[in-house]
């Protein structure tokens, strides 16, 4: 039985919608897998990456965090930067989307499993609503001034 690695990863990796630092940090993992999987093909090893979206309140990896919270544990030169409503704005926007979030990891747990033991998995598996989809496929189609114009819209309700 060859070599299999499988990396998680997420939809996020297309988009930045104010998480800059993780949408990176899955980027970064996309484009690693992306080298590692064609240097690992002459060794019969196989590299997948599973891209899930919104699986938030499945995982209860990122709770919900009130405003009041956020805004205690600042600095007072944070506090000088961020004022209150813009810190309040953020988190409801935050809370929002993670109120969004599917409520089971079954499609997660079925796509690792798959990649984990399939003949011949997927380079990529991407777990998400078909809205999520969506917004991936948009990114990848319209061009960045499009898109900027878009999430800042997202961003500022």
């Amino acid at each position: 039985f060859p070599g299999r690695i499988v990396f998680m990863s997420s939809i996020i990796a297309y988009f930045a919608l104010g998480n800059g630092i993780y949408s990176m940090t899955k980027a970064a993992i996309e484009k690693f897998c992306d080298a590692l999987r064609l240097e690992m093909k002459k060794f019969g090893v196989q590299v997948c990456i599973i891209q899930p979206g919104n699986y938030a309140r499945s995982t209860k990896i990122q709770p919900p965090v009130s405003a009041e919270e956020i805004w205690n544990e600042l600095s007072e030169e944070e506090k000088a930067v961020y004022n209150k409503e813009y810190v309040e704005e953020r988190a409801n926007f935050f809370n929002s989307i993670l109120s969004e979030g599917s409520t089971s990891g079954n499609e997660v747990v079925d796509a690792m499993v798959d990649a984990l033991t399939s003949p011949k998995p997927k380079a990529r598996y991407m777990v998400a609503k078909l809205k999520e989809k969506a917004l991936v496929f948009v990114c990848a189609l319209f061009p960045t001034v499009v898109m900027d114009s878009v999430l800042s819209y997202a961003l500022s309700k």
